[in-house]
């Protein structure tokens, strides 16, 4: 480790491959992508132009022998990846290492903010950059570049030393329009890599074309719910509305997309910017569809607001509810309002979207009869669709530290319908076979599914995604029965 952590490359390009490391699954087939990569590789572009040679490269759907041999001239190679991922991560890293002796390896993504204290226990890396990464990395590069600043001069890192270290949190970004540039875009779309996302199912219940794109149009959350991890902090920061129309008039001019999933944490924040958009959208008269798997608060949603959505090309919103408790409403800190949220439902499928309810079973305390009651409401709502998961504690988190152990080493690999431990009045088994449950009565009903199918695109039915959409749930279904035996 000591011998890469001072190695400097002072060549013409400094060649840079960047990878998003996830191992593909049945029970989590989404894959999207790697916009955070298109960021970091966006903003070295804007500040050290012409001086890198940049290359973006997905396990997701890419083999690995294809993405090892491309690795092989590497003078950097940064490596994003979750905690779902981290024994996935540990066996890229040690191959890395085989093919690439010289090369820095840095690694990034929620994993890193997640397991500070113990990231150099399981993984052969020069240094980490946590939470919000364009800045750190950048500086990370010219370290190793020839820089003269010391990694300890660096904020937002973890460098081992002798022992772990890491130089603090750095200040988010605070005016994204001007700091932050369009994603490299091109880097996916592009080549051949970007028809890989496109015959696959990416987050949104389903899509009108194969072409897509995602965007994050805002980060950082300023709600406090204790599930979730802190990596754009607790502010809510924006692109302007026209900074965000004109992201996606390039992107429909340019590369001919006209689908666009939504990444943000809360999108719907600042109402009044919402609104804009949706003007914007509809005064310029684009041609596009908009998809919300993501970062809708529901209790923020108002009838003309959706109205909007709709007259922009939304064809999908998610959400969030997790649990109709108001007893776990106050305990996870999400204190969701449900006064007007069937009532946004119902305006959503009035006005043709496909309103999904995102939901999870097995939160800490929680009682089976809290668990039915949501399941309940989920198959009597009039969403159309529904997504059930188990509350699954991360490091990083307070649900984690509170109800786990902020000592407690991080579980790699756990996902979302599998958990080994119980912090709900259930064992995981039973909870397990609730999920079952859940999905049974909330899709097998002639009325939802007529309702389900009824908002597809005609060719949706027989595509290659909507079979992974019916293995996931079969996955969900069986490997739940199997798993409570």
């Amino acid at each position: 480790m000591t011998r890469k952590s001072w190695i400097t490359y002072n060549t013409l390009n400094v060649n840079i491959s960047l990878i998003k490391v996830r191992e593909p699954s049945v029970d989590i087939p989404e894959v999207t992508p790697p916009l955070g990569l298109m960021y970091l590789a966006g903003y070295l572009r804007k500040y050290r132009p012409g001086k890198d040679n940049i290359k973006i490269l997905d396990l997701s759907v890419q083999r690995e022998d294809y993405v090892f041999e491309k690795l092989k001239d590497a003078d950097i190679v940064g490596l994003s990846s979750t905690n779902r991922d981290g024994l996935y991560l540990k066996k890229i890293i040690d191959n890395v290492r085989k093919i690439n002796k010289r090369g820095s390896i840095v690694v990034g993504g929620p994993i890193v903010s997640s397991s500070l204290n113990e990231l150099f226990d399981h993984f052969d890396i020069d240094c980490a950059v946590a939470y919000e990464g364009e800045q750190t990395f950048l500086e990370v590069v010219e370290k190793f570049d020839g820089g003269s600043i010391p990694f300890e001069g660096i904020k937002g890192i973890l460098y081992k030393n002798g022992s772990s270290n890491f130089t603090g949190r750095r200040e988010p970004i605070e005016n994204l329009d001007d700091e932050v540039p369009f994603p490299a875009w091109d880097l996916i779309l592009e080549g051949p890599l970007s028809k890989e996302y496109w015959k696959r199912k990416s987050f949104a219940f389903f899509r009108n074309e194969n072409k897509y794109m995602g965007l994050f149009t805002s980060r950082g959350c300023p709600y406090t719910c204790i599930y979730c991890h802190d990596i754009f902090a607790k502010r809510f920061r924006a692109h302007s509305a026209e900074r965000v129309v004109s992201e996606l008039e390039f992107l429909s001019d340019r590369f001919g997309i006209r689908d666009f999933e939504f990444y943000d944490d809360t999108f719907n924040f600042d109402k009044d910017r919402a609104r804009k958009i949706c003007d914007l959208i509809v005064e310029k008269q684009l041609k596009i569809n908009m998809y919300f798997p993501n970062g809708l608060r529901s209790d923020r949603l108002e009838k003309d607001i959706i109205e909007k959505m709709a007259k922009a090309g939304t064809k999908v919103i998610c959400f969030a509810i997790e649990t109709v408790s108001e007893r776990l409403q106050k305990l996870l800190r999400r204190n969701l309002k449900f006064d007007n949220i069937n009532n946004m439902i119902e305006i959503a499928v009035r006005n043709g979207i496909h309103a999904e309810g995102f939901f999870m079973l097995g939160h800490p305390t929680e009682t089976k009869k809290e668990m039915l009651d949501t399941i309940d409401f989920a198959a009597k709502s009039p969403l159309h669709s529904a997504a059930f998961s188990m509350a699954t504690p991360q490091k990083g988190t307070e649900l984690f530290s509170k109800y786990v152990g902020e000592k407690t080493p991080q579980s790699f690999g756990e996902g979302y319908y599998v958990y080994s431990s119980s912090i709900s009045q259930l064992q995981p088994k039973e909870v397990r076979r609730l999920l079952t449950y859940t999905f049974l009565k909330f899709y097998l009903r002639p009325v939802r599914i007529f309702r389900i199918l009824k908002t597809f695109p005609a060719g949706f039915i027989f595509s290659r995604r909507f079979l992974v959409q019916l293995f996931k749930w079969v996955d969900v279904v069986f490997h739940s029965k199997h798993a409570s035996r």
